[in-house]
């Protein structure tokens, strides 16, 4: 292949993937403007490695639910997509039960305490947001609610994603909602989707961007 046609493959996959972006953009911007006009504009600030699309993907999922559902997050970092969580969370008046350690293990920046930021960052939903500060399968061992909806976005090894899973899945209400970021990416999600999670599907889950997310049946 010449110099030109090398120019002009790598054009076309430039304006295909740009075409993609904006489709699903322009798809999530309803949503967008309706946190805008409820007032949740803060949230879009806070830094994380969540894109646009996956922190309304989580807001319009949270949106689902009844009054008083119970959501659960493992791994809330800065409080980015806490945030997303707790503005539907604050419109359907349910409550985001948060778990981290807040010391930052596992992230490329090196450990550090993270818990004031996200207490600072999470301010606007205090009254939704319930940090729970320790281990994710410590935590669980003294979780009693049945849980609506979980968000894991812990440590993204098989070991502790696999971890997670077992503590936390077993308390998902039958049709429940499970999402797992990473899973574009990590191989060790991956495997835990496909050894652990699709068992307990109602029906095949979806894929968008980085995240995976199904309804599951109850099971132990």
């Amino acid at each position: 292949m010449d110099q030109a046609s090398t120019l002009l493959s790598a054009i076309r996959k430039s304006i295909a993937r740009f075409m993609k972006e904006l489709a699903a953009h322009l798809k999530y911007l309803p949503w967008e403007v309706n946190l805008y006009l409820r007032g949740h504009g803060p949230c879009f600030g806070i830094f994380t490695h969540l894109t646009l699309e996956e922190k309304l993907l989580l807001y319009k999922l949270t949106r689902k639910f009844d009054h008083n559902s119970v959501i659960v997050e493992i791994g809330s970092y800065l409080g980015a997509s806490t945030t997303f969580l707790a503005a539907a969370a604050k419109e359907n008046k349910s409550q985001v039960y948060c778990v981290d350690t807040w010391m930052n293990e596992g992230m490329t920046e090196g450990t550090r305490d993270t818990y004031q930021e996200f207490i600072s960052n999470t301010t606007l939903y205090q009254q939704q947001i319930y940090p729970l500060r320790g281990r994710s399968e410590d935590i669980a061992k003294e979780f009693d609610n049945q849980i609506d909806l979980l968000f894991l976005d812990g440590d993204h090894s098989y070991k502790s994603c696999r971890a997670d899973v077992e503590s936390w899945l077993p308390k998902v209400k039958n049709g429940g909602i499970i999402i797992l970021h990473d899973y574009g990416w990590s191989e060790g999600v991956q495997k835990v989707v496909r050894d652990m999670v699709k068992p307990r599907e109602k029906k095949p889950g979806l894929e968008m961007s980085n995240l995976y997310w199904t309804r599951v049946k109850a099971g132990s």
